[in-house]
C-alpha cells in the first residue's frame, strides 16, 4: 500500500516537509487505524497487505507529519493543515 496507495503522499513529505531517510528521528504507527487483509488473488494465490494505515513522521528538525490513506474510503481524496494540538487550520480535497 504505501508505494501503491501513498507513493504521492511520501513524496510530499520529502519535497515540503524536510523527510529524508537520514532525517528521520521516528516513525510511529496509528494502530488503531490502521487495518491488513489478507485476500486471494485471481490465480489463487494470497496476498496481504494494508487496508488502511496512518503514521507520523517526526524529522531530527522536528517537523512531525501524519499520512493517513484507506483504499475503501471513498473517491475524495484530501489534505489537512492542523496545529499542534489538531486543530484543522486548512483543507483542501479533490475527486479521485
Amino acid at each position: 500500500m504505501l508505494k501503491n496507495m501513498a507513493i504521492h503522499e511520501l513524496a510530499l513529505l520529502v519535497s515540503f516537509y524536510d523527510v529524508a531517510v537520514d532525517n528521520i528521528e521516528s516513525a510511529t504507527v496509528d494502530k488503531e487505524f490502521s487495518s491488513m487483509q489478507t485476500l486471494a488473488g485471481p490465480s489463487g494465490k494470497e496476498f496481504t497487505d494494508f487496508d488502511k494505515i496512518k503514521f507520523t513522521i517526526k524529522t531530527k528538525t522536528g517537523k512531525e507529519v501524519s499520512v493517513q490513506a484507506d483504499r475503501c474510503g471513498g473517491d475524495t481524496s484530501y489534505g489537512m493543515v492542523s496545529d499542534a494540538d489538531g486543530k484543522e487550520l486548512f483543507r483542501h480535497s479533490m475527486p479521485d
